[in-house]
């Protein structure tokens, strides 16, 4: 493979074209596909896109999108790569976390919102290109990771609009009656939706359910 990066990689791709192809996807399979096709025709700067979704408020896990070896792959899912996808938003060379990584692969993380995070792969075969490539792939990483949170909300659980309505009170630590007074419901609707919540997240209380819809954007 040729590692040799010009920039004719990136004037053949129109920025406003690449937006508006992520912004129509609507499925994971065409999600993975648009991923595929972007590592496709900006070979070999493109490797992976990498998406985190909480487990819980204070656990992440990571999917990787595109065609990438097993080595790499294993490699991605490592402690470290997720602690500075966490943390920072700077792109790292990942032979700073030891000599397993290839020196010319370089980690460059999105945070595009609350709770909303990404990363891309990079191949960076020289230093001087890793400003202009991170200002290149930076907006459109953080289109790629909305489009993905998108994605995952069509899998979540079916919260209705007063149900949420009641989570996002309970969530500011208003009691079921203060809830009623301001929804202008009574008591026992605001509980009878609240324990919705709690049987559609499968959680043991309403603090839980909250916490599950809020690491998932639900609210």
């Amino acid at each position: 493979m040729n590692y040799a990066i010009t920039t004719d990689n990136y004037t053949q791709m129109a920025f406003s074209n690449i937006v508006n192809k992520i912004d129509k996807v609507k499925t994971e399979t065409d999600f993975r596909n648009l991923v595929l096709e972007l590592q496709a025709c900006s070979e070999p700067s493109f490797v992976a896109f990498i998406a985190f979704d909480h487990i819980t408020p204070t656990s992440l896990e990571s999917k990787i999108f595109g065609e990438l070896s097993n080595e790499i792959e294993e490699l991605m899912s490592r402690k470290e790569v997720l602690e500075h996808c966490t943390n920072s938003s700077s792109p790292l060379s990942l032979h700073q976390f030891g000599s397993l990584y290839p020196r010319s692969l370089y980690l460059l993380p999105v945070h595009a919102g609350r709770n909303e995070r990404g990363a891309l792969l990079l191949h960076i075969e020289n230093q001087d290109e890793v400003e202009h490539l991170s200002w290149y792939w930076s907006p459109i990483t953080t289109h790629l990771v909305r489009a993905h949170i998108k994605i995952s909300k069509q899998r979540q659980v079916a919260i209705t609009k007063r149900e949420r309505d009641c989570l996002l009170w309970a969530c500011e630590g208003k009691t079921s009656w203060e809830i009623s007074q301001i929804l202008g419901v009574s008591e026992r609707t605001v509980n009878f939706h609240l324990a919705n919540c709690i049987e559609k997240t499968n959680s043991a209380n309403r603090l839980q359910a909250i916490a599950k819809c809020v690491v998932s954007n639900i609210i």
